[in-house]
């Protein structure tokens, strides 16, 4: 019996460093395991910053974009603003040379920072997703290279985005007429005037592919110059092309295609459309009028740096002196003015014209200049994308 004991003394001492051994190893797998969770989790920490800082690029550069095919003028703040010196972000970047602008995600939307002039808002340390944007012209013409840059909120490596955003004009060729009619025209009654006084541009009032017929228009051209020779009719170049032809000479483009422009803005103007056409002229500079051009109060339609361009399906029939900076594309042919409206830019009409009234219609080479360098939609050049 004294043997048995110790043989189980000596069995019993034996379990506990075997026990200690074992639970080492369990303490030194669950080590491993928790360490090995831990590399997981913050390798998943940091793709989602990552992740996130690349959304916030990618989230500047679509506001880039969208900015850049508005026409609202825009303050310091990049909100739309009434002040004199406020200008369009496309004009701000274009012609006053603004490089940077940023945005800092807030509670209920961004707040950004367009400076005029010198470097945007820093946001890396703001502790928000946010993005820094920096403008640049391109290589291709027209076009810029936009970079931006990301910050996902959480800490991490910023991203670094850039592309090309090209811009296919509203206008891409300027009439070089006060008055461009592709088919035959007829003036009806005394006061219609066309004038081109520019000899920087030509001087040319009138270019018709067909005759001219009724009561003609008191033509005004360059000092010196007669008005009978500041008047091309009949053509045979314009009077080739067809009415596609035409459009897509002065557009790059077809009907359709201009009309589903994101910068491109529909009004039915079936009856006078004043009030309405004034607001949209303020928020587009390329629209579209169903049912034609009908006006009944002295409005101002777009301004000498700002103007607008008119595509109208169907007559234009105006009863008040109202006062259009831009160009007016008509494809009907009656044209009607018992008031004398002021067209500074260009008429085009896209067949023949049976004007009648006193409209003035005064070839603005600025004006066209404008539509030409500040309208049309901005968008992403194929395979400029770059991750920087």
């Amino acid at each position: 019996m004294p043997g048995m004991m110790v043989m189980n003394t000596q069995r019993g001492a034996a379990t506990v460093p075997i026990t200690l051994v074992l639970g080492f190893i369990v303490l030194l797998a669950v080590s491993f395991a928790s360490r090995s969770l831990l590399f997981e989790m913050k390798a998943s920490n940091n793709q989602v910053q990552a992740m996130q800082a690349h959304e916030a690029a990618e989230a500047g550069l679509e506001w880039a974009t969208a900015q850049l095919n508005r026409v609202q003028a825009v303050g310091d703040d990049c909100l739309p603003s009434a002040q004199a010196t406020a200008l369009p972000l496309r004009h701000r970047i274009v012609d006053a040379g603004q490089q940077e602008a940023s945005c800092v995600a807030v509670e209920g939307g961004w707040s950004c920072h367009c400076p005029a002039s010198g470097p945007a808002r820093e946001v890396a340390t703001s502790g928000h997703r946010a993005y820094t944007l920096r403008f640049e012209p391109a290589d291709v013409p027209g076009s810029l290279r936009v970079s931006a840059t990301g910050h996902g909120g959480l800490g991490g490596s910023p991203a670094r985005i850039s592309v090309v955003l090209a811009r296919l004009p509203g206008l891409d060729t300027t009439p070089a007429a006060a008055l461009t009619v592709r088919g035959p025209a007829r003036f009806d009654g005394a006061g219609f005037q066309l004038l081109h006084t520019s000899p920087a541009s030509g001087g040319l009032t009138l270019h018709s592919g067909g005759a001219l017929s009724g009561t003609p228009p008191l033509l005004v051209s360059t000092p010196g110059t007669p008005a009978s020779t500041s008047a091309l009719s009949d053509e045979p170049r314009l009077a080739a092309l067809s009415a596609q032809g035409l459009h897509a000479s002065l557009f790059r483009m077809d009907a359709q295609a201009w009309r589903l422009q994101p910068t491109a803005h529909t009004l039915d103007c079936t009856s006078a459309c004043d009030a309405a056409l004034a607001q949209s002229a303020a928020r587009h500079a390329l629209l579209h009028l169903q049912g034609g051009l009908r006006l009944a109060t002295p409005v101002m339609l777009g301004s000498p740096s700002q103007p607008v361009l008119l595509v109208v399906d169907g007559p234009v029939e105006l009863h008040a002196a109202a006062v259009i900076h831009g160009l007016i594309y008509a494809r009907h042919a009656a044209w009607s003015d018992t008031a004398g409206a002021t067209v500074r830019g260009a008429v085009v009409v896209e067949n023949d014209l049976t004007a009648s009234g006193s409209t003035r219609i005064v070839h603005d080479a600025a004006v066209l200049a404008s539509l030409r360098q500040h309208t049309g939609t901005y968008a992403r050049l194929g395979h400029s994308w770059q991750d920087l």
